[in-house]
């Protein structure tokens, strides 16, 4: 009976912790659903899985940064939005990141956001990459006048940064034909 005891006294003892709540991850860290985009498609999946996680450290990853490659992260938004909002005159890197967080804080309780992607068209060298299709972005904020759903048209464009992971250097937002609320409005209302 005592080496029976002996045997299953530790598994008792660790068996506990199992049950502990977590803590949430900060915002400001990478989290466990972030993969080192070592391909291009990595870069997007990065992306929906920030936006379901609320974490802007990971979406800010997804941009060029100077610093470490090649080319700086250029937003074109839409011509509607960009005759609507003056914060695109200087958008870059760490206005994607101010946007985001800024949406974030504004979120309904308990709920998620999602980002969906339909690719038409790609490309993809040793180096740069494009992609060009359809996107639908759900984000339950609390703001009452502005849409909850953006949806448009998008190109990206790609390139390897020095440490080989891919990231968005060019992003070109366009409206579909039917005028809806695109994620260049998204960037414009929660921008400022």
């Amino acid at each position: 009976m005592i080496r029976l005891f002996l045997f299953f006294s530790p598994f008792l003892l660790f068996s506990s912790c199992i049950f502990d709540t977590r803590t949430p991850d900060d915002p400001g860290e990478q989290s466990a659903n972030y993969k080192p985009p070592t391909e291009a498609s990595d870069v997007f999946v990065n992306m929906a899985n920030a936006f379901s996680d609320k974490n802007a450290l990971n979406y800010k990853k997804s941009f060029s940064d100077s610093a470490t490659a090649a080319r700086t992260f250029v937003f074109e938004p839409t011509s509607q939005a960009l005759s609507n909002y003056g914060v695109f005159l200087d958008w870059g890197r760490e206005s994607e990141a101010q946007y985001f967080n800024n949406i974030t804080v504004q979120l309904q309780p308990s709920t998620i956001s999602s980002l969906q992607f339909n690719f038409t068209s790609q490309s993809v060298s040793t180096d740069s990459a494009f992609f060009e299709g359809t996107y639908l972005l759900t984000v339950p904020h609390t703001r009452s006048q502005v849409p909850q759903t953006a949806i448009g048209q998008v190109q990206f464009y790609l390139i390897k940064d020095n440490v080989q992971n891919w990231v968005i250097w060019r992003w070109v937002d366009l409206v579909n034909q039917q005028g809806d609320f695109s994620w260049s409005d998204v960037k414009g209302e929660f921008g400022q």
